[in-house]
């Protein structure tokens, strides 16, 4: 960082507004991504809820199939 002694007063506030407008751009985008990962996530959790629900049914299929075989 420069020395900000050997900077005019117009110099550090141009300085100061560069920094807070970085500063307001990059805390949107992190608010944009976190929204971004949010929506990802629930659809991660809705994935996994459906594959559950389908492991469930195929372990029931293959309990009612040896089912069968050991009748036979």
């Amino acid at each position: 960082m420069k020395d900000l002694n050997k900077c005019t007063p117009t110099e550090l506030l141009k300085q100061l507004n560069d920094t807070k407008a970085e500063h307001n751009k990059l805390k949107e985008e992190i608010i944009q991504l976190t929204n971004e990962f949010d929506e990802i996530e629930k659809k991660i959790n809705d994935k996994i809820d459906i594959l559950s629900t389908v492991e469930l049914k195929y372990v029931e299929l293959i309990e009612e199939l040896n089912n069968r075989e050991n009748v036979v």
